[in-house]
Order: C-alpha cells, then sequence, then structure tokens
C-alpha cells in the first residue's frame, strides 16, 4: 500500500498524532495506538496493520467517548449500552467498553440505585413502587432493585415520603367539607404507589392535627442519618429557574451583574455566533420583568469589542468583570485568554479590554475558570498544569508592580487528585467555593464545598466542607456564583422532577455563608458648589498587602463609587481628582468586620478658587468681628480641619512697596492667628504675604478695596 514516511503529533490534541503514507495523509489516531502497533518511518502499511490501526483507533475512541458520557453524571448499564448502539458500535466493541469501566468502577448499577434513593428522599418523595417503576425504566435489574430496596427503603422512610407529599398536596386541594378532603388525599397517595397502612397512618395524622409535626420530626431524622451530608438540614429552599432560562441544555455558568442581569454560558447553541461549532460558547443575558420574572435569555451584544465566550465575575460596581474569550495570539491563532473588561459606567457598553498574561501558561486548555476579586487585584483560576496535584487544580495570581505574579497551587487541603472548578471567592476574601470530584464524601461525581482561607497566604486553607444534600445531588454540581451578600446563590445542578440538568436558585445556611463584609459606597462632588466630580478616583491601600495601591474609578453615570473591603484588615482610602485636594480616609478593623455599608459624600476642595476672602480697611491688618465670624462659620460649615491652606494677603497700590510687603504679611497673619483659636493646626496652614496686587479692571486707579484681603486656598500637603 505505501510507506509510512512520517509521523507528527497533533497540535491541538497532544495525545493523538497523524500518520502520513507516501507524504499523504493516511489516519489518525492516539500515540499509544502507533507505538503499540509499532509504527515508524519507513515502515511499509500493510492491510493487515491498516485494519489492526483503524480498529484499535476506534476502540480507544470509544472507550474516550464512553468514558465522557458515562463519568458526566451517574449512569446504568443499560444507558451506557443504549449510547454505545446509538454510535453504531457492535456488540464486539460494547463489551470491551463495558467491561473496561465496570473494571474500572465507573459503572455500579447497586450504587447508582443507593444514590437515587437517597436523592428521592431529600427531594421528591417517591412511594417504593414509584422508586421501583423509576429505576426500572432507567435500566436496573428488577431483582437488583428488590434487593436495594428491601436494604435501604425502610418502612420509616415511606411514611415520611407519604407525609411530605401529602402537606405539598393539601395546600392544592379545595374541598367543602373534612371529609372530601380527606378522601381526595386518599386517592392521590393511592395513585402514587402507597400503601394502605401507610396512607391510614398519614389520614389519621392528618385528623389528629399532628401532621405537620410528624413532618417535621421526620425531616429531621431522615436529614441525619444521611452519611455524605455535611450537615443537618430540616428544609431547603431550591428553586429551578423558568424555562425562559433552562429551556436550552447546555446553559450554565451563571453570574448576576449588580444591576440585576443575569448572564450565562450557552454551548454550542445555534444562533451562537458560529452556529456553535468552532467556538461552542457565548454569553446570553436574561432580565426581570415589572413583576420580577425572569424573561426570555437573549444574546445581545454588551461590548465595543469582541464578545467574550463566558463571563466569570463581576466587581460590585460593575465597571469590570472577568471573562474569557478569543484576546490572544498563540502559534499564528486566537486562542481563549482570560481577560478583563471595564467600562466607565454600568449603563453602558463595556469598552475596555486587558488580557490577564499569566506567567509559564501559554494556553488555558480544554477546561478551565476563573474568578476576580472585587479590587482587581486577585484572580482564582482552575487550570491543568504539569506538576499539580490532580487534574483541574485551583491556583491563585496577584496584580503587582503591573504584571501578574506566578500561580500558586492552593495546595492538597483544597485540590485533590481528581477535578477541582468552578471557583467563587466571596467579597471576604477569605471564603472559597468550589466544585470537587475528588472527594470522599460527595454525593455525585461533582460536589459543591466551602473553605476559608486561614491567613493572608494563600495556601493555608481550612478543610472543605460539602455544602449538604439541599445543593449537592447524585448528579453533578459544576458552577456557582454567590447573590449580594451571600445568604444565597445560583448553580449549575440537576433534580429528580425534570430529570434535567440546569440553573438553580439556593439559600445557603449561616454555617456556609460568606463572612462579614464591609461595603464601602458613595458619591465625589465639589465641596463648595456640590457639582459631581466624574473624573475622580479612590487609591485604595491594604494595610496587608504588599503591593502597590490600586485605583477605583467612579461611574460617570451617577458619580458613585462601590466595593466591598476585606475582613481584619485596616484600609487607607485618597479620593484624588485632578486640581483638587486630596481626601484621606481611613477603615479600621472594627468597622470591617461588620455586615455593613458606608455610605459617604467625598467633598474635595477646588485648589484653583479661595475657599473664601477676608476684605480689611486701608492700612488695617487686624480682622474685625464681621471677619471673625465669617472664618468662624467656614470652619463649620466645611470641617476643614483635616485639609492644608495657604492663606495669602494682598494690598492695593496705596503707598510704598516694603510698606506693602509687610503689610500683606501681616493680613496673612491675622486670619492665620484666627484659624488656629478655631481648631485648625498650625502646619496645615501657610500664611503668605504677596504685597501689591494688580488692580487688573480698575482703570489703573491706585486704591482698590478689593485688593485689600486675604484669600484662603485648599491645597495639596504641605511640607512638613
Amino acid at each position: 500500500m505505501g510507506i509510512i514516511t512520517s509521523i507528527r503529533r497533533n497540535v491541538k490534541d497532544g495525545g493523538r498524532c497523524s500518520v502520513f503514507v507516501n507524504e499523504a495523509f493516511f489516519a489518525a489516531c492516539p500515540i499509544d495506538v502507533a507505538t503499540s502497533l509499532g509504527l515508524r518511518k519507513g515502515l511499509e502499511m500493510s492491510d493487515e496493520l491498516e485494519r489492526n490501526l483503524r480498529k484499535e483507533d476506534r476502540r480507544i475512541v470509544l472507550r474516550q467517548k464512553t468514558y465522557h458520557y458515562a463519568t458526566y453524571k451517574p449512569r446504568t448499564e443499560k444507558q451506557v449500552r443504549v449510547y454505545l448502539a446509538g454510535r453504531k458500535a457492535v456488540d464486539e466493541e460494547i463489551d470491551d467498553v463495558m467491561k473496561w469501566l465496570i473494571d474500572f468502577h465507573l459503572l455500579d448499577d447497586r450504587k447508582y440505585a443507593e444514590r437515587f434513593l437517597e436523592a428521592a428522599r431529600d427531594q421528591k418523595p417517591l412511594s417504593r413502587s414509584a422508586a421501583k417503576r423509576t429505576l426500572k425504566l432507567k435500566g436496573v435489574p428488577e431483582m437488583l432493585i428488590d434487593d436495594v430496596l428491601e436494604e435501604h427503603y425502610l418502612v420509616e422512610h415511606a411514611l415520611d415520603a407519604a407525609r411530605r407529599v401529602a402537606q405539598k398536596k393539601i395546600r392544592m386541594l379545595t374541598a367543602s367539607t373534612d371529609k372530601e378532603r380527606n378522601d381526595k388525599l386518599m386517592r392521590f397517595l393511592q395513585y402514587r404507589g402507597y400503601a394502605w397502612d401507610v396512607i391510614r397512618t398519614v389520614l389519621d395524622e392528618l385528623r389528629s392535627g399532628s401532621l405537620a409535626l410528624a413532618i417535621t420530626s421526620c425531616i429531621i431524622l431522615a436529614s441525619s442519618a444521611l452519611s455524605m451530608s455535611a450537615q443537618a438540614v430540616t428544609t431547603c429552599k431550591r428553586d429551578r429557574l423558568p424555562d425562559a432560562i433552562n429551556r436550552f441544555q447546555t446553559t450554565t455558568q451563571p453570574v448576576i451583574s449588580p444591576n440585576g442581569t443575569l448572564f450565562v454560558d450557552r454551548k454550542q447553541h445555534p444562533n451562537n455566533a458560529d452556529g456553535g461549532v468552532k467556538d461552542p460558547d457565548d454569553v446570553w443575558m436574561s432580565r426581570h420583568d415589572v413583576s420580577w420574572k425572569w424573561i426570555e435569555v437573549v444574546r445581545e451584544q454588551f461590548t465595543t469589542f469582541t464578545r467574550p465566550d463566558v463571563v466569570f465575575s463581576f466587581t460590585s460596581d460593575g465597571l469590570a468583570a472577568l471573562v474569557v474569550g478569543r484576546y490572544r495570539i498563540f502559534n499564528g491563532d486566537s486562542v481563549p485568554s482570560l481577560a478583563i473588561i471595564s467600562r466607565r459606567s454600568k449603563r453602558d457598553l463595556f469598552t475596555h479590554v486587558e488580557t490577564v498574561v499569566l506567567p509559564g501558561v501559554d494556553e488555558l486548555g480544554r477546561n478551565f475558570y476563573g474568578v476576580m476579586s472585587d479590587d482587581r487585584q486577585s484572580i482564582i483560576v482552575a487550570l491543568e498544569r504539569p506538576g499539580g496535584v490532580g487534574g483541574l487544580d485551583l491556583y491563585h495570581t496577584s496584580y503587582c508592580q503591573k504584571s501578574w505574579s506566578a500561580l500558586v497551587n492552593l495546595g492538597s487541603s483544597v485540590n485533590t487528585v481528581a477535578f477541582e472548578g468552578a471557583p467563587w471567592l466571596a467579597p471576604d476574601g477569605v471564603t472559597l467555593y468550589f466544585a470537587s470530584s475528588g472527594r470522599d464524601d460527595r454525593r455525585g461525581k461533582a460536589d459543591l464545598y466551602m473553605t476559608r482561607r486561614r491567613d493572608d497566604s494563600w495556601q493555608q486553607w481550612s478543610t472543605p466542607v460539602n455544602l449538604g444534600s439541599c445543593i449537592n445531588t447524585i448528579e453533578d454540581e459544576t458552577a456557582f456564583s454567590l447573590i449580594g451578600r451571600g445568604d444565597s446563590a445560583l448553580i449549575y445542578s440537576w433534580d429528580p422532577d425534570s430529570d434535567r440538568p440546569g440553573i438553580y436558585l439556593v439559600e445557603l445556611s449561616e454555617d456556609i455563608r460568606p463572612l462579614p463584609t464591609c461595603r464601602f459606597a458613595g458619591q465625589v462632588v465639589d465641596a463648595v458648589t456640590n457639582a459631581p466630580l466624574t473624573l475622580a478616583t479612590l487609591i485604595i491601600q491594604d494595610t496587608a498587602a504588599t503591593c502597590i495601591p490600586f485605583v477605583l474609578p467612579l461611574d460617570s453615570s451617577d458619580n458613585t463609587f462601590a466595593i466591598t473591603l476585606p475582613l481584619r484588615h485596616q484600609c487607607k482610602i485618597v479620593t484624588r481628582a485632578s486640581h483638587y485636594v486630596d481626601h484621606h480616609h481611613v477603615i479600621g478593623e472594627g468597622t470591617l468586620d461588620s455586615n455593613t455599608t458606608i455610605r459617604v459624600t467625598t467633598r474635595l476642595f477646588d485648589t484653583r478658587k479661595p475657599l473664601a476672602s477676608i476684605y480689611f480697611d486701608r492700612g488695617v491688618a487686624q480682622l474685625n468681628s464681621e471677619n471673625a465670624a465669617l472664618l468662624q462659620n467656614l470652619v463649620q460649615q466645611y470641617d476643614v480641619r483635616q485639609i492644608d491652606f495657604e492663606v495669602v494677603g494682598y494690598t492695593d497700590a496705596v503707598g510704598t512697596p516694603p510698606r506693602n510687603n509687610t503689610l500683606s504679611q501681616q493680613r496673612a497673619r491675622s486670619v492665620f492667628e484666627k484659624l488656629l483659636l478655631l481648631g485648625l493646626l498650625p502646619d496645615r496652614i501657610r500664611p503668605i504675604g504677596r504685597g501689591i496686587e494688580n488692580p487688573g479692571t480698575l482703570l489703573g486707579l491706585k486704591e482698590n478695596p478689593q485688593s485689600r484681603r486675604v484669600d484662603i486656598f485648599p491645597t495639596n500637603e504641605l511640607p512638613r
């Protein structure tokens, strides 16, 4: 047939290679297959060798694709066989893949049935017959179902399920008498497949009024019996978002912006940029209507540049977001890269994109996640890197000296030999939520966990806590984002009612919520005119940080700022605008350790205009009572004790220059001494005598009453 002229590693998939015969492409296969068959340059490609090559390639590809199908969420053996048949696999190929999966303990119908019963007890109460019927439809053998039910479906479970179903149904029943209501409830429970002795117990409890009490007790009992749950749960607030969001799957990576818009990633949607083929991810959005219901998800423009593929997180002011998009060129191709996008106003489109260049990372790989802190100085990413603990690990990088630091692995207390992803750093800068598939207490393939940073490093963490059975299911949980301060969150999950993945709103119990934080918010105005200063910025220095302060811009639409400050630290904040005196603010630990919002109106003083002018009679340097009262009102009105001043004295042209120089200095000194009596510090005031002022507009007249004055100019910090 020909001679193998070269074997080349695949550029996009390093685990495969391309085989060329007589300089023409012949076939592609995994590198392991090429090695096992002894393929090499110069070897003759015989008919038998070709058959073996294509057979081995198909065997490996079937194993790989079936592995992803079988581990994406729990599957039964029947479901996997149906999947393989759908890929036109023959019996020999199906048997090979099934044996391989079973040998690696990736298929276990008994464990599947046990997990199904646990999830049903937590989220959708089922009678014994309904549970059996559902498991049969999923392909679990009937003998195995009976065995598992006998072992795990106890009488108290059936009674607990019936009570919970009855409690929910009672709210929906309309009946004129108690007997009519009880008859309807009895028929409904019979339809659901509950045994007569269970139905009779529920009806008796209903008549005696003890049904609600019995339900609460059974929920507590059942929750405490779940060995895989990290907490005892008496109620579960877990709601699937409407079809306006979840109609198309896969829809994942939910993030709510500060203005209430929901951003999601819709994978391989036909209306994505390229039909979801070459670039399967795209950002879609949904908003509330006037009745606070989610409206249909739409794909609309929100940037002035190439739209991102995924939005990972927003800052609390809505002016910046961490995204991933094709913003970097590698080997001649545009490749996905993390980027920070920003805008001047939360009402505008995003107009600026800055690529996040991570040292030592050329490509993000196939799977990756990210989240950015509110100060834009820290990013936690999930990447697969050489030397990591497992497959996908969590890393931290910080922005310092205008570049991102080398990635730091969060360590073995967080990362396992399996998958860690979907990181979400809470506003406190300490609490981290993430998904993991490598922990023994997980319920599905991947569960959501919470851990807290123990010190200012990023490698010491508390033992991760499973978020519990109200949040984690027997399926996958692979996305998480907090809402507001952190009493609730959006997750990507599953429920037995819909039997489809989707986005859910969940409530977090007190013990897994973030720690207290301080939200610092307000606006910046001119101290005299109250006009907004739209070009002002806040320079914030965390006393625990080692890098230069970071700059927080104002929202140009309403002249406001907002940021969540870290726990247990002290922050020094300088508000700055061109031609204005800097304003200094310090927020201490006591404030930062409580859930509160500090709302301030920061008033800046214009250095180009005098805050006040004090006028004198001819030849006089002493203040009269009217001028003294004006200065007292000035200090009380503007609270100027924390800023510096230049007190500048002038005279008119009457008299000799030496005399006028002395008189201007005396006038400035009089104002200086009065300000000291009013509480200002001497090192914050500099008296200056300028002598004669040019009368300017008075046609050269020497006597100009307007020039006999002292101007009080706010100024930036005087030399100490």
